[in-house]
Order: structure tokens, then C-alpha cells, then sequence
């Protein structure tokens, strides 16, 4: 008996080729949209947290009696984004605004790629009850594919005499460059 041996035919070949090349046309651009979103989901997620965390900050502080403080200007930091996820302690010594970060508790639990930066109108004391509208900006800025083009993120806040508000907004600025 002899034996038999299964080839492929020049079309079932180029049939293969067509398959494979249809089903790359449809996940690699899927894919690609995919690690882009989560790069720049991070950006989201940590200045909606970083507004959090104030937000408890300026009612902490209204509740001792302290009449409504907000911490000065923190950031940015890490002092330059990179393109790769590092880590970075935020409450290091020598981190820009050190102290506002630790006192609100900011402190990213994963690697970042963005540069983060706080930055109020106003900062102190005895702002609640005023007729002071202050506001704050929380910024992130990151250069995504190491082009030197930015993206921009800000979500903003107000407090004014009715206490802490956040917008909804999340502002964007080239967001994928």
C-alpha cells in the first residue's frame, strides 16, 4: 500500500492566505484601537480620583473646623510622562508638591505614563462660607507614542460658597496626538 501524502492546491493556498489576511484586516485595527484606549484610560480614571480625593480633603478639612482648605499647587509629576508605564512615588521628597499629594491621599497604585499636576486658583483656609469662587484644575499630560506631541487631559472644580464642585467634563486635548 502505498502511502498518501495531503498537499495543498495552489488555490486552496491562496484561499488560506485570503482567510488569514481577512481576519488580520479585522482584529489588528481592533486590537490597535484597544491599546489605545486603555493608554489613555488611565488619564481618566486618576484625574477623576485625584478630584475624589480632594473633594474629601476640603470636607475633612471643613469638618475640623478648619472652615474649608485646599493644599497648594502639587506637580507635575513625574516631572516629564514617558511613553512606557514607570512607577513613581509621589510622596518622595523631592517630587514637586509632595506634601499636597500626600495630603490628599494621591498616590497612583499601578505604573503611569502621564505627568500629573494640580493646580487651584486660590489655596488655604477660610475659603468656604466666602463670597471667593475658587477654582482647581487636575491636569495630566502625556506623550503616548514618544513623538513629542502631547495629549492633554484636564477635569476641573469649583468651590465657591455652597462647598466642592466637580465638573463632569473631562477635557481633552490631542487625545491620541
Amino acid at each position: 500500500m502505498a502511502r498518501s501524502r495531503t498537499r495543498l492546491s495552489l488555490v486552496e493556498a491562496a484561499l488560506l492566505l485570503c482567510l488569514i489576511a481577512v481576519v488580520l484586516a479585522i482584529f489588528v485595527p481592533t486590537f490597535l484601537r484597544r491599546v489605545r484606549t486603555n493608554k489613555i484610560s488611565e488619564a481618566a480614571e486618576l484625574l477623576a480620583e485625584m478630584s475624589q480625593r480632594m473633594n474629601a480633603y476640603y470636607d475633612r478639612s471643613w469638618s475640623s473646623l478648619e472652615s474649608g482648605c485646599l493644599p497648594p499647587p502639587a506637580g507635575p509629576t513625574p516631572s516629564m510622562p514617558s511613553e512606557e508605564p514607570r512607577a513613581v512615588d509621589f510622596f518622595a521628597p523631592d517630587v514637586a508638591g509632595n506634601a499636597t499629594w500626600e495630603a490628599i491621599g494621591f498616590q497612583p497604585n499601578r505604573p503611569i505614563r502621564f505627568s500629573y499636576q494640580y493646580t487651584p486658583s486660590e489655596h488655604g483656609c477660610g475659603l468656604r462660607g466666602t463670597n471667593r469662587e475658587v477654582s482647581l484644575v487636575f491636569r495630566a499630560e502625556g506623550d503616548l507614542d514618544g513623538d513629542g506631541v502631547h495629549s492633554v487631559f484636564e477635569r476641573r472644580a469649583t468651590v465657591a460658597g455652597g462647598g466642592f464642585t466637580p465638573a463632569d467634563a473631562l477635557l481633552v486635548h490631542q487625545r491620541t496626538e
